[in-house]
Protein backbone atom coordinates (compact mmCIF):
# COMPACT_ATOMS: atom_id res chain seq x y z
CA UNK A 1 0.00 0.00 0.00
CA UNK A 2 2.78 2.44 0.96
CA UNK A 3 4.65 1.67 -2.27
CA UNK A 4 1.56 2.41 -4.40
CA UNK A 5 0.99 5.74 -2.64
CA UNK A 6 4.67 6.70 -2.91
CA UNK A 7 4.66 5.72 -6.59
CA UNK A 8 1.56 7.83 -7.23
CA UNK A 9 3.11 10.81 -5.47
CA UNK A 10 6.31 10.50 -7.52
CA UNK A 11 4.35 10.31 -10.79
CA UNK A 12 2.28 13.37 -9.82
CA UNK A 13 5.40 15.32 -8.83
CA UNK A 14 7.04 14.42 -12.13
CA UNK A 15 4.03 15.65 -14.09
CA UNK A 16 3.78 18.92 -12.19
CA UNK A 17 7.49 19.74 -12.31
CA UNK A 18 7.92 19.24 -16.06
CA UNK A 19 6.96 21.54 -18.87
CA UNK A 20 3.53 20.72 -20.32
CA UNK A 21 4.85 19.64 -23.70
CA UNK A 22 6.30 16.25 -24.51
CA UNK A 23 8.10 17.71 -27.53
CA UNK A 24 11.75 18.69 -27.28
CA UNK A 25 11.37 22.47 -27.56
CA UNK A 26 14.92 23.46 -26.57
CA UNK A 27 16.85 24.95 -29.49
CA UNK A 28 17.14 27.75 -32.02
CA UNK A 29 14.37 28.52 -34.52
CA UNK A 30 14.54 30.79 -37.58
CA UNK A 31 12.24 32.09 -40.25
CA UNK A 32 10.74 35.10 -42.01
CA UNK A 33 7.43 36.31 -40.63
CA UNK A 34 4.86 38.69 -42.12
CA UNK A 35 4.86 42.33 -41.05
CA UNK A 36 2.11 44.97 -41.21
CA UNK A 37 4.43 47.97 -41.31
CA UNK A 38 7.38 46.49 -43.19
CA UNK A 39 8.32 43.96 -45.87
CA UNK A 40 9.09 41.04 -43.52
CA UNK A 41 10.58 40.20 -40.15
CA UNK A 42 13.66 37.97 -40.07
CA UNK A 43 13.20 36.17 -36.77
CA UNK A 44 15.46 34.02 -34.60
CA UNK A 45 14.07 32.51 -31.39
CA UNK A 46 16.21 30.64 -28.88
CA UNK A 47 14.44 28.56 -26.22
CA UNK A 48 16.31 27.07 -23.27
CA UNK A 49 15.39 24.30 -20.86
CA UNK A 50 15.26 26.73 -17.91
CA UNK A 51 12.48 28.61 -19.79
CA UNK A 52 14.78 31.45 -20.80
CA UNK A 53 14.44 32.84 -24.31
CA UNK A 54 16.11 35.26 -26.71
CA UNK A 55 14.07 36.76 -29.54
CA UNK A 56 16.02 38.57 -32.24
CA UNK A 57 14.04 40.30 -35.00
CA UNK A 58 15.09 42.36 -38.02
CA UNK A 59 12.23 44.38 -39.46
CA UNK A 60 13.09 44.71 -43.17
CA UNK A 61 11.78 47.68 -45.15
CA UNK A 62 12.78 49.90 -48.05
CA UNK A 63 13.33 52.73 -45.52
CA UNK A 64 15.95 50.70 -43.65
CA UNK A 65 16.01 47.92 -41.11
CA UNK A 66 15.02 48.05 -37.47
CA UNK A 67 16.52 45.52 -35.07
CA UNK A 68 14.76 44.33 -31.92
CA UNK A 69 16.21 41.95 -29.33
CA UNK A 70 14.39 40.85 -26.21
CA UNK A 71 15.34 38.30 -23.58
CA UNK A 72 13.75 36.93 -20.47
CA UNK A 73 11.74 33.96 -19.31
CA UNK A 74 8.72 32.60 -21.13
CA UNK A 75 5.69 30.99 -19.49
CA UNK A 76 3.65 27.96 -20.46
CA UNK A 77 -0.04 28.65 -21.02
CA UNK A 78 -2.92 26.43 -19.97
CA UNK A 79 -3.09 25.27 -23.59
CA UNK A 80 -0.81 22.30 -24.21
CA UNK A 81 2.37 23.08 -26.14
CA UNK A 82 1.81 26.87 -26.21
CA UNK A 83 4.20 29.33 -24.57
CA UNK A 84 3.89 33.07 -24.12
CA UNK A 85 6.44 35.86 -24.00
CA UNK A 86 5.12 38.79 -21.99
CA UNK A 87 6.35 42.18 -23.18
CA UNK A 88 6.43 45.47 -21.32
CA UNK A 89 4.09 47.96 -23.01
CA UNK A 90 3.36 45.59 -25.90
CA UNK A 91 1.07 42.67 -26.65
CA UNK A 92 2.20 39.20 -25.58
CA UNK A 93 3.76 36.88 -28.17
CA UNK A 94 2.46 33.31 -28.33
CA UNK A 95 4.21 30.34 -29.93
CA UNK A 96 2.85 26.85 -30.46
CA UNK A 97 5.51 24.16 -30.10
CA UNK A 98 5.57 21.41 -32.72
CA UNK A 99 8.19 18.87 -33.71
CA UNK A 100 11.24 20.81 -35.06
CA UNK A 101 9.30 24.07 -35.42
CA UNK A 102 7.31 26.73 -33.62
CA UNK A 103 4.33 28.62 -34.98
CA UNK A 104 3.69 32.20 -33.92
CA UNK A 105 0.08 32.74 -32.88
CA UNK A 106 -1.95 35.95 -32.82
CA UNK A 107 -1.96 38.22 -29.71
CA UNK A 108 -4.92 36.25 -28.28
CA UNK A 109 -3.06 32.93 -28.64
CA UNK A 110 -5.08 31.74 -31.64
CA UNK A 111 -3.79 30.46 -34.99
CA UNK A 112 -3.61 32.84 -37.94
CA UNK A 113 -5.66 31.76 -40.98
CA UNK A 114 -2.42 31.73 -43.01
CA UNK A 115 -0.57 29.72 -40.34
CA UNK A 116 2.11 28.49 -42.77
CA UNK A 117 3.44 32.08 -42.99
CA UNK A 118 4.18 32.12 -39.24
CA UNK A 119 6.47 29.08 -38.94
CA UNK A 120 9.96 29.20 -37.47
CA UNK A 121 12.03 26.11 -38.20
CA UNK A 122 14.47 24.53 -35.73
CA UNK A 123 18.02 25.02 -36.98
CA UNK A 124 19.98 23.70 -34.00
CA UNK A 125 19.53 21.97 -30.66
Amino acid sequence: MKIKILGSILVLFNLLSCNPTSIDYVGVYEGKLPCDGCDEVETKLTLKEDEAYMLYEIYKSSNGNEIKRITGNFEWTDTQDVLVIQQVEALPIYFKIEENRVIQLDPQGKSYSNEQDYILTKIEE
